[in-house]
């Protein structure tokens, strides 16, 4: 059922542009296009947010490792040797502490790790997952509306990278089969499958909703009122924005 804070979330706003390069004061980085060389982040801002209005990010590729401070947000597929892609919040002084590892789930995730992107050109192992392995309570470091409890999910705030990070979580993945059963949360996108591309993903242990019910489509060019911009399809040229809102 939705809360205080959801019903809010349902009539945020937001807009969305590629970075050209730059980061304006505001916007976030939420998604990558790995089919454009020169210009693949992809930003967002919730223009109904006055707080979220005023952090500045950072992007840049791992090389190899995480630094402190860096939070592992997308994944490049088409990157063979540096794929995984970082972002860092200038403006949180407790997110700059922050530590990150990730990894791929062979095959299964293990308690304490969070699914959080997808690699669309591994057939046996395309699930990555991170975790947190210092504690802050930042509260603006990439929510993307998924925080595993009863709270809002839609805030553009950042989902389990806000407050105490639970170390016995524990998830599962799916794709959703042309629908999203009752309890999963629509995630990510795989852009090579023409079929089945939305993942999805619950928590099975601490708070999370269980009767929670959300609904995907694309954008059309624009973003309706309540509708969250959470993922992108490299492959279409003319519609590649996917964005989702929780109904109940």
């Amino acid at each position: 059922m939705l809360n205080a804070n959801d019903k809010v979330a349902g009539k945020q706003k937001w807009e969305i542009k590629t970075s050209n390069g730059q980061i304006p004061v505001g916007w976030q980085p939420f998604a990558y296009d790995s089919n454009d060389k020169f210009d693949p982040f992809l930003l967002r801002r919730c223009t109904t947010d006055k707080e979220a209005g005023k952090q500045e990010w950072e992007i840049k590729t791992s090389n190899g490792q995480i630094p402190v401070g860096w939070e592992p947000f997308a994944y490049d597929y088409k990157d063979e040797f540096d794929p995984f892609l970082l972002r860092r919040c200038t403006t949180d002084k407790a997110a700059g502490k922050q530590k990150w590892e990730i990894k791929t789930s062979n095959g299964q995730i293990p308690v304490g790790w969070e699914p959080f992107a997808y690699d669309a050109n591994d057939k046996f192992d395309p699930f990555l997952l991170r975790r947190r392995t210092t504690d802050n309570s930042s509260r603006a470091t990439g929510k993307s509306s998924s925080k595993p409890d009863k709270s809002s999910r839609g805030t553009g705030k950042s989902s389990s990278t806000t407050g105490k990070w639970d170390g016995k979580q524990k998830w599962e993945v799916r794709t959703s089969n042309g629908q999203i059963p009752v309890g999963w949360e629509p995630f990510a996108y795989d852009a090579n499958d023409e079929f089945d591309p939305f993942l999805l993903r619950r928590r099975t242990t601490g708070r999370w909703d269980g009767k929670q019910k959300w609904q995907i489509k694309t954008s059309s060019g624009q973003i309706p009122a309540g509708w969250e911009p959470f993922a992108y399809d490299s492959n279409d040229e003319f519609d590649p924005f996917l964005l989702r809102r929780r109904i109940k």
